[in-house]
């Protein structure tokens, strides 16, 4: 049955915008649209069991409805919530964690932890390079060429502003800016080709070539979250948000009680919560399969004088160092687990909950996947004692969140 041009748009739903339920129609997706809003609406196609169509005017605007500030805002493929006021938008993404464990035998959750800053807050921005020029990823169609993101920090927008001065080099795809919100250092990544002089005024710039990053400009990159300092590896992970990042890490790093024995951090990245353990006297093992952020790890260490007999750094997989640890017998008084957005899976929950910790702390940044892994230790064992939604993307409709667990 086709849907009327003007509908109600009655919630707002996780990637898929304002959601519609009309009578005797099956629900309409409509991006752009906010709960409480009456819509119309065009180009709607229909799919299996729901529709998508395009949003043509707003008859009633919603009262949490603002004007967006980045002038790529619709064309841009990012930052789709920015015409939701940000207090708005901490009340939906707790809805969204709620309703991926709707399942489970939670208590209640916590308020979503907003970001301290909504712009300018990320220390790393990716630019393709389409025929000279910066452009972002598209909603829909071609790259959107661009001369800044709004999103970026001070330090990665320097960055850009001197390596783009004097034009794009030839030959160059792709251009990831890094700078620190907490430091003045920054870092220029590229892919591509490049065989001139580097010009006397660029920042800190490197190139990946074949499988190693090569330096052009010497310099490094180092930022700070929570009095601990981390040097920035060319190509290797860390969060985004800095000063979000902190709320994160403090969130974790509270659950874990000081000197409480061995804690296993997996998918430990460059050190985000193992090294703040360590310095909090537990006996860490951090685990990370990515060759750039187990180096990162190291030198973290090294920076923030932990002694090495408080963290060990394994570069393995998950599962593979799981399987090792059940079949020596190891023991952990706590697992901290910060898993790809895919979540680890049904084989490496079972491994986790095979070790028998005291404590389990899941940090999502997929709430669905985790309601699926979790759901392997509640069912035998363990209890979830705590739930806090995170916001480490404002304008975004992703959503960190920090699950705790206890062994009953």
């Amino acid at each position: 049955m086709e849907t009327p041009d003007s509908i109600l748009i009655e919630s707002l739903g996780n990637r898929v915008g304002g959601i519609a339920r009309p009578a005797n129609s099956p629900a309409v997706f409509v991006r752009g649209a906010l709960p409480g809003e009456q819509v119309t609406i065009k180009n709607q196609r229909n799919k299996k069991n729901f529709a998508e169509a395009d949003l043509a005017s707003v008859e009633k605007p919603s009262p949490h409805r603002v004007e967006p500030f980045c002038r790529y805002y619709g064309v841009c493929g990012g930052c789709s919530l920015q015409h939701l006021e940000y207090s708005e938008q901490l009340v939906w993404k707790k809805k969204w964690v709620e309703k991926a464990v709707r399942n489970l035998n939670t208590p209640a959750l916590d308020s979503t932890i907003p970001s301290p800053e909504t712009r300018g807050y990320r220390n790393r921005v990716t630019f393709d390079v389409t025929d000279g020029e910066l452009t972002l990823h598209a909603f829909r169609g071609n790259p959107v060429p661009v001369d800044l993101c709004p999103l970026m920090n001070e330090s990665s927008l320097n960055a850009l502003n001197a390596f783009v001065k004097g034009g794009i080099p030839d030959g160059i795809t792709r251009i990831s800016v890094r700078g620190g919100s907490n430091t003045d250092t920054a870092i220029v990544e590229l892919t591509g080709t490049f065989q001139s002089k580097p010009p006397a005024d660029w920042p800190a710039v490197v190139i990946r070539r074949k499988k190693s990053w090569q330096h052009l400009k010497p310099g490094e990159m180092f930022e700070k979250i929570g009095g601990f300092t981390y040097a920035i590896q060319p190509g290797g992970f860390f969060q985004v948000n800095t000063l979000a990042a902190e709320k994160l890490v403090t969130a974790v790093t509270d659950l874990v009680p000081e000197n409480s024995g061995r804690v296993l951090d997996l998918y430990g990245g460059t050190g985000t919560f193992g090294v703040p353990l360590a310095a909090a006297g537990n006996q860490v093992t951090s685990v990370e399969m990515n060759q750039e952020a187990s180096e990162g790890c190291r030198a973290a260490c090294e920076l923030n004088q932990i002694p090495s007999d408080r963290i060990h750094v394994v570069k393995a997989k998950a599962g593979s160092f799981l399987t090792t640890a059940i079949r020596n017998e190891t023991s952990f008084h706590t697992i901290v687990t910060d898993p790809p957005r895919s979540g680890m899976g049904i084989e490496i929950s079972q491994q986790i909950r095979d070790l028998n910790p005291e404590r389990i702390v899941y940090v999502s940044c997929n709430p669905f996947t985790a309601a699926r892994d979790i759901a392997i230790f509640t069912q035998q064992h363990y209890t979830i004692r705590q739930v806090t939604p995170v916001d480490m993307f404002p304008h975004t409709d992703h959503v960190e969140t920090v699950f705790f667990m206890e062994r009953n």
